[in-house]
C-alpha cells in the first residue's frame, strides 16, 4: 500500500477529556459503484486510530456519475466471524459499535434483521443510532400487512424511550465489526 499522508486529530470531549489520534492515508482504489455501476468510484483509504476501538479503517468516495457517497468503517484486524449480543435498556449510550458493510442487525424482539446488500454501508453508531436508522427507513422497507409495520414502528418508538428492552446482535462473517462498552480499557472491545 502507498503511503499518502498523515494528520494528528486533537479532540477535548467533556465526557472523556483530550482525545488524540493519527489518520494515514493508505492509498486510493477504483470501484464499480454498488447504485448505478459506473466504472471509476475513487476510493480513499484511512486508517484511524480511533479512542475504544484501536486502529480501524475508513473507506470513503462519491460516485461522479450518480453522487452515490461509498463509506465503509471495519476494525483493521479482522478475519474470523464475530457475533455481539447486547441486552439493552435505558443506557443506550452504554455501547460504541462499529458496524461493518458485511455485519447483519438483528433486534429480535423487535422482530428486525437488516441484511447487507451490495450498497450496504459502514458506520460508528450506538445502540440508539441503529433504532433511529431502523425507525426512518421501516416505512419504506416493511413488507408486512400495515398494521404489523405500524406495530413494528411503535416497538421502536418504545425501545428509543427505554419502555421496552431489547437485544441487539451484529453478525459479522468476515469479523470486521466491534462493540464496545464505554468506560472501558481503549482498544479492548468486546468479542
Amino acid at each position: 500500500m502507498l503511503l499518502l499522508g498523515v494528520a494528528v486529530v486533537s479532540v477535548d470531549h467533556a465526557d472523556y477529556g483530550e482525545i488524540t489520534s493519527t489518520t494515514t492515508v493508505l492509498g486510493r482504489e477504483v470501484i464499480r459503484c454498488p447504485s448505478c455501476g459506473h466504472e471509476k468510484l475513487e476510493v480513499s483509504i484511512h486508517l484511524y486510530n480511533a479512542p475504544y476501538f484501536g486502529n480501524i479503517i475508513m473507506e470513503v468516495g462519491r460516485c461522479p456519475s450518480c453522487g452515490f457517497l461509498y463509506r465503509d468503517v471495519y476494525v483493521a484486524e479482522y478475519g474470523e466471524r464475530k457475533r455481539f449480543e447486547v441486552k439493552v435498556s435505558r443506557e443506550f449510550g452504554d455501547y460504541l459499535l462499529i458496524k461493518s458493510s458485511s455485519a447483519t442487525v438483528v433486534i429480535p424482539e423487535l422482530g428486525i434483521e437488516i441484511t447487507p446488500g451490495p450498497a450496504a454501508l459502514g458506520y460508528i453508531t450506538t445502540a440508539r443510532g441503529i433504532l433511529e436508522r431502523v425507525l426512518e427507513v421501516l416505512s419504506l422497507v416493511c413488507t408486512e400487512s400495515v398494521e404489523e409495520c405500524q406495530r413494528k414502528m411503535e416497538d421502536v418508538k418504545k425501545a428509543l424511550e427505554g419502555e421496552l428492552e431489547f437485544t441487539l446482535i451484529i453478525d459479522d462473517p468476515l469479523g470486521r465489526s466491534s462493540v464496545v462498552r464505554l468506560g472501558e480499557e481503549r482498544g479492548k472491545a468486546q468479542s
